[in-house]
């Protein structure tokens, strides 16, 4: 990561005369546009290393370069979203809208900002629908709009935007797990333990059970999945804490009275 940030300062310099005609027989000079395009690329390799305070500086200088650029804007957006600085994110997704109404990446990404944020209404709901469909082959949309209306208790819709989204991402773990937990709300337990087998492996399928059977209010089935995921993999942190969680009051729930002694 070092060097990537050194790379990012060492492109400032690009495009610049060199002070030695040795240095300009070997290296050809870089076009202001080349350089900028740079500087671009390695600005979305530090988000996808999700470096996001690092990126916040590069992002602001390449804003006053490319004053009219959407995809920069958004980008710009996401990093202050990550780093909670929701005002500021919400004013860059509005502009990078506004220079390019057919931005899905702005909807999407100020979507996700309004649930993170805590907005009341169904706004959000608004942005995820848009970007769907302005770009319906990103399936990350429609699993945002899925959880989403999950979240809100509509499961109806929730299943019906995940099994959208699996169309053009069928390989999704992430949309097949969240569509098992939606099938679970629903009490289609079956549907849920496919989706969960397609999302994730054997022990995580019976970790994702347990809470499927744990918020049906069903503490004793969800025990039994919970301990069945501990012995299918006993390092896996989620069934462990579970079962401290969940099965030591289920099982004093079911113990015995104490008795006492005969006088």
């Amino acid at each position: 990561m070092a060097l990537l940030v050194a790379l990012l300062v060492l492109s400032t310099g690009l495009g610049c005369a060199s002070t030695t005609t040795t240095t300009d027989s070997v290296r050809p000079k870089m076009s202001p546009v080349e350089a900028l395009s740079l500087r671009k690329e390695l600005v979305n390799s530090l988000a996808n290393h999700r470096e996001w305070a690092a990126t916040i500086g590069p992002l602001l200088q390449l804003s006053l370069q490319r004053p009219a650029d959407s995809e920069v804007r958004t980008l710009l957006a996401a990093a202050y979203r990550e780093e909670g600085l929701f005002e500021q994110s919400a004013t860059a997704y509005d502009e990078a809208i506004r220079l390019d109404a057919r931005n899905a990446k702005a909807y999407g990404g100020r979507g996700i900002l309004r649930e993170v944020r805590g907005d009341k209404g169904d706004a959000a709901l608004d942005d995820f629908l848009r970007a769907i469909r302005l770009d319906p082959m990103e399936g990350s949309y429609s699993n945002n709009l899925g959880f989403a209306l999950w979240a809100r208790g509509r499961y109806e819709e929730a299943a019906a935007a995940l099994q959208d989204g699996l169309r053009y991402d069928p390989l999704s773990r992430r949309m097949r797990n969240n569509l098992g937990f939606v099938y679970g709300k629903l009490g289609q337990y079956d549907r849920a333990k496919r989706e969960f087998e397609h999302g994730g492996t054997a022990d995580e399928v019976e970790n994702n059970l347990g809470y499927v059977y744990e918020q049906a209010g069903d503490a004793k089935v969800a025990c039994e999945h919970y301990r069945s995921a501990l012995s299918i993999n006993p390092l896996l942190p989620a069934p462990s804490i579970n079962v401290r969680r969940v099965c030591v009051d289920e099982a004093a729930l079911h113990a015995p009275a104490p008795q006492g002694s005969n006088p």
